[in-house]
């Protein structure tokens, strides 16, 4: 019988290309034999840190309530340290160190290579390597470090990718409408076109042959490649009308955010829209952008086009209002609420970190998705190394300091032990070199001065 491979695609005009199902997905219906599941790495990064208050009761307390759901398949490790000193600069120090364990010269680049490009150059070096972000212009010196978290080395960022539509045409390919009358057609009329024309369309006449009556597969088959050309073309479409809603900014020299300060309130003339605070999205769409991308991201996994990369929500003392916050009182951005945060006042931070691991909890139900099992069994979630974290923590109030950070590791093909680990005092650099050992990709990784030994969290 006839079945789908893994690194199967469906080819067509240049640039074109659409990943078919995994085979593991497959097998209910075709009878392919179980594969393994190749080495993943993804990285989540969310910004103005984690205070002790709010890990220290595991996932009773209401701020990483949203985390436990998944609270079986993840290892929270608390209490480390970097060794970065104190001062304001901890926003951009705490930032490029996430992922890399070495001290940045300066806040227009990190110290070294990220984690995940050294999964990607030394798995897959062909392969996508995704670098998804949404983050705000930050006000002050040059904000590469705060925006940037996949780095092959010193003033080497990897390109990142915010609008969904550009998530999407790096995944899948770009469609570029025709221009029969050569004049020249407006950005509307482009996108009026894509709108209508897929780049399904460019590939139609092969995908039918798989999907159609006179395909080999069997039905099951036939019905789940429809099924999965379906809902790429629905991510593309949400892409292009998302894509229309964003106002244009450039990224080499973003206009700064209003500086809020405790005293002010969010106003009209503040906040207009709110597209001022954000990178490719206002305040009202920041929720759909970020789960296009995450189902986006999900897809390219599951397709096997990518199988390394970074998701950023948010970025280093990022400033932003959030819109359903308002409703609850809380104008201020999270960044300066974190300032004034100390345990014996809650003023609102704790809400706007509850907003954000909302957010990673629905890129991690997005992995973690039964529809899709992987070849060896589980899901993408508990085959792939995903690692979680920020660039602050405390230990004890005020929330701008580096000395109780906390981090999650999921996956690894169960060679991650779930449960809370506490390792206070210890090296981010210990964390990363077992990630390292954990992918068998070195026992080292990171300034190896602040190295003291790896974790006994790897099976």
């Amino acid at each position: 019988m006839s079945r789908l491979t893994r690194r199967h695609f469906l080819r067509g005009a240049g640039t074109v290309a659409i990943g078919l199902p995994l085979s593991a997905t497959m097998t209910r219906f075709a009878s392919a034999a179980p594969g393994v599941a190749p080495p993943r790495y993804v990285s989540l990064f969310f910004g103005n840190g984690m205070p002790k208050k709010f890990v220290e009761g595991g996932y009773g307390g209401h701020v990483i309530a949203p985390l436990a759901p998944f609270e079986s398949k993840l290892a929270m490790v608390r209490g480390l340290q970097l060794n970065e000193g104190g001062g304001a600069a901890l926003h951009y120090k705490g930032t490029a160190r996430f992922g890399k364990g070495v001290h940045a010269p300066s806040e227009s680049t990190a110290g070294g290579e990220s984690l995940d490009n050294k999964a990607h150059r030394t798995f897959a070096p062909d392969s996508l390597l995704l670098n998804i972000n949404m983050h705000t212009a930050v006000t002050g010196g040059n904000p590469a470090t705060r925006w940037f978290h996949s780095w092959r080395g010193v003033n080497q960022p990897n390109d990142e990718l915010l609008r969904p539509l550009d998530v999407f045409d790096a995944i899948f390919g770009s469609f570029m409408p025709p221009d029969p009358g050569g004049g020249g057609l407006s950005d509307e009329e482009r996108r009026a076109i894509r709108y209508r024309n897929s780049v399904l369309d460019s590939v139609v006449d092969q995908y039918q042959e798989l999907s159609g009556g006179r395909s080999p597969y069997s039905l099951g088959v036939r019905a789940l490649i429809a099924d999965h050309l379906d809902l790429v073309r629905s991510l593309e479409r949400r892409s292009v009308e998302i894509d229309g809603e964003i106002p244009p900014i450039d990224c080499d020299a973003p206009a700064p955010p209003p500086d809020l300060t405790p005293s002010q309130d969010c106003t009209a003339a503040l906040c207009p829209g709110d597209d001022s605070f954000y990178y490719g999205s206002g305040g009202a769409n920041w929720n759909e952008i970020w789960e296009l991308n995450s189902n986006l991201f999900a897809m390219a996994l599951r397709c096997g086009i990518t199988r390394f990369g970074t998701m950023g929500c948010s970025g280093g003392g990022d400033r932003y209002p959030i819109p359903e916050l308002r409703a609850q009182g809380i104008t201020e951005s999270p960044h300066i609420l974190a300032h004034p945060w100390t345990r014996a006042n809650e003023n609102g931070f704790d809400v706007c970190l509850q907003w954000l691991m909302q957010k990673v909890a629905y890129f991690l139900e997005q992995l973690d998705d039964p529809a899709w099992p992987d070849p060896e069994g589980g899901t993408l979630l508990d085959n792939t190394l995903v690692l979680i974290g920020t660039e602050l923590g405390t230990a004890t109030d005020n929330q701008h300091h580096v000395d109780y950070m906390t981090y999650w590791l999921a996956g690894g093909g169960g060679r991650i032990q779930s449960g809370i680990f506490d390792y206070d005092g210890r090296s981010d650099v210990d964390l990363y070199s077992t990630i390292g050992r954990a992918m068998d990709m070195g026992d080292q990784f990171g300034d190896m001065g602040d190295f003291s030994g790896h974790f006994d969290l790897v099976r």
